[in-house]
C-alpha cells in the first residue's frame, strides 16, 4: 500500500514539474494597415523537406489595422504570416513576445498572383537590437548576398585554393559563429557558408559530406542546414555511385518493390550509412523519380514512400513520406479532389460533392482577366450542348465579392452557375490556382478527369469525344 502510494506521489509531483515548465506561447501583436479586416493566417512548413505548409493559427485585423495572436513553439521556427495571396516570414523563439508592423506593395495586394509579382510581407520587429535573431540573420544575409554578388564568379571558375580561403576568411571572420547545435544561428550561417563551399567544391563530395553531414545532429526546422542537405543529394540516386547504379534502382523499384531491401543497398554508399540521413535522402529521391516515369514504376515508388512513413522510426520522416505522397497525387487525373465550398450568386452553398453522378466543369476568373472572360464565349456553347451531363461552374477569385452581382448582372447571357470563392484561400492552394486561364472537370465520382482541363478552343473535341457512345465507358 505505501508503495502505491509512494508512486501515485511521484507521478503527481511529475506531473506537476511538466506542467510548471510548459512552454508559454509565442505573443505576436502587430499593425497591419494596409490590411484592415483582413483575415491574417500563421503557418509552419510541417517538413523543410517538401515544405508543405501547416496552418498554425489565424485571427482578423481589425478596423484600426491592429492584431494579436498567441503561436505554440516548442523550439525555433520559420513563421510564415499570409493575408490574401502575400506572405512574407520570420524566425520566432519560444516563449518570447513581438511587436510587428507589416508592410507590402499595396498596388499589388489585392492581387491573385501577388507572390508571383514578386509581392511579399515585409516585417519589421520593434525594439530589435542586435542581439535579436532577425536581425542578426537578415544582417548576415544582406552581407552574404553582397559577398556572393562581388566574388562569386571568382568562386564559380575556381580560383587558386589560397585566394579561395582568403575570400572566405573575410566573412567568416565577420560572422564568428559556436559550435553549439542548439545555437539556431550558428548553424544558419555554417550552412549558408556551406553552400559557397558546395559551388567551389562542386565535385568534392567527400569533402563537403565529412566537414557537413557526418554528424548525428539532424536540424530539421533550420532551412539552411536542409537546403544544404536537399541540394547536396539532389538527384543522388539517378546519378548513381560506384555503390548504387542505375541496375540497383531498377531491381529494387520496379521488380522487388522493397523498401528495406533499398534502404540497405543504399547504406553500402559511405555518405549513406547515416541511417537518418539515408532515410530523408530516399524519401527525397523517390520523391524525384517520380517524374522519371518511363524508367520507374510509379505505382512501386508510391507504394515505397507509403513503407517509408509507415515503418520510420523518426516522426519527422513520416512527414516527409505522406507530405510527398500528398504532393506528387495532388490534382493527378483519377485521384480524388479536395472538397470546397463556394458562394453562389444568390448566396447559396454548393460544395463538389452536391454534384456526384454529373460532370462538372469548374472554371476559374476575374474580372480583369480578360482572357478568362472571352473563354466564357466557348462555354457559353458547350452549356447549351451538354448542361444536362456537365455541371458549368465559374468562380470569381476577385477579393471583393461584390463584384460576382455586378458582373452576372451584366452578363445576363451567360446562364451557367456562378459563385464566389468566399475568401477561402485554402480553396486557392487546394487547387493550386496561382494563374489564369485555368479551368478543370471532374468525373460523376468528384475525382479528377482533366487538370488543367483542355483550353476552350479544345473543349468542344474534348466533351464530343467524352459522350461520344463508342468512347463513353460511363
Amino acid at each position: 500500500m505505501k508503495l502505491l502510494f509512494k508512486t501515485i506521489l511521484i507521478a503527481l509531483f511529475a506531473c506537476f514539474i511538466s506542467t510548471s515548465h510548459a512552454l508559454k506561447p509565442v505573443s505576436i501583436n502587430g499593425i497591419a494597415p494596409f490590411a484592415k479586416g483582413k483575415e491574417i493566417r500563421f503557418y509552419y512548413y510541417d517538413d523543410l523537406l517538401s515544405k508543405t505548409k501547416i496552418l498554425i493559427s489565424s485571427t482578423k485585423i481589425n478596423d484600426t489595422g491592429f492584431f494579436s495572436v498567441k503561436i505554440p513553439a516548442l523550439e525555433t521556427r520559420e513563421l510564415i504570416i499570409n493575408i490574401n495571396t502575400t506572405e512574407g516570414s520570420f524566425f520566432i523563439e519560444p516563449e518570447k513576445t513581438y511587436q510587428l508592423t507589416l508592410f507590402t506593395k499595396e498596388q499589388l495586394f489585392n492581387s491573385l498572383n501577388a507572390t508571383l509579382l514578386g509581392n511579399s510581407i515585409n516585417i519589421r520587429i520593434k525594439q530589435s537590437d542586435s542581439n535579436e535573431l532577425n536581425w542578426k540573420i537578415n544582417y548576415f544575409n544582406q552581407y552574404y548576398n553582397y559577398f556572393l554578388y562581388k566574388h562569386a564568379p571568382a568562386i564559380i571558375y575556381l580560383v587558386d585554393q589560397s585566394i579561395y580561403d582568403s575570400l572566405m576568411n573575410i566573412i567568416i571572420d565577420k560572422f564568428p559563429i559556436s559550435d553549439n547545435p542548439n545555437d539556431f544561428y550558428s548553424v544558419y550561417v555554417k550552412f549558408r557558408l556551406a553552400e559557397i563551399d558546395r559551388i567551389y567544391y562542386k565535385k568534392s563530395y567527400d569533402k563537403l559530406y565529412s566537414k557537413y553531414l557526418d554528424s548525428k545532429y539532424i536540424y530539421y526546422h533550420n532551412p539552411a542546414y536542409m537546403d544544404f542537405l536537399t541540394a547536396f543529394f539532389n538527384n543522388f540516386l539517378y546519378s548513381g555511385t560506384k555503390y548504387i547504379t542505375k541496375q540497383i534502382l531498377y531491381q529494387n523499384i520496379n521488380d522487388l518493390n522493397n523498401y528495406f531491401r533499398l534502404l540497405d543497398e543504399l547504406g553500402k554508399e559511405p555518405m549513406l550509412v547515416n541511417e537518418v540521413i539515408r532515410e530523408i535522402v530516399l524519401i527525397q529521391n523517390l520523391k524525384s523519380l517520380f517524374s522519371y516515369h518511363e524508367e520507374f514504376n510509379l505505382v512501386n515508388i508510391l507504394s515505397l514512400l507509403k513503407k517509408a512513413g509507415e515503418n520510420t522510426k523518426f516522426p519527422e520522416h513520416k512527414k516527409m513520406a505522406e507530405n510527398s505522397i500528398k504532393q506528387l497525387m495532388l490534382l493527378q487525373k483519377g485521384t480524388t479532389a479536395p472538397d470546397f465550398t463556394l458562394k453562389t450568386i444568390h448566396n447559396e452553398t454548393i460544395k463538389l460533392s452536391d454534384f456526384k453522378g454529373k460532370y462538372i466543369y469548374l472554371h476559374f476568373f476575374t474580372t480583369d482577366c480578360q482572357e478568362c472572360i472571352r473563354e466564357m464565349l466557348i462555354i457559353k456553347k458547350l452549356h447549351e450542348t451538354y448542361s444536362q451531363k456537365v455541371v458549368f461552374i465559374s468562380v470569381l477569385l476577385d477579393f471583393e465579392t461584390t463584384r460576382l452581382y455586378h458582373f452576372v448582372n451584366s452578363h445576363p447571357e451567360f446562364k451557367w452557375k456562378f459563385a464566389h470563392f468566399d475568401n477561402d484561400f485554402s480553396f486557392i492552394d487546394n487547387y493550386k490556382v496561382y494563374a489564369l486561364p485555368l479551368a478543370i472537370i471532374f468525373d460523376k465520382k468528384g475525382n479528377i478527369l482533366s487538370y488543367p482541363a483542355p483550353d476552350t478552343e479544345k473543349m468542344t473535341s474534348y466533351f464530343f469525344s467524352l459522350f461520344d457512345p463508342i468512347n463513353q465507358k460511363q
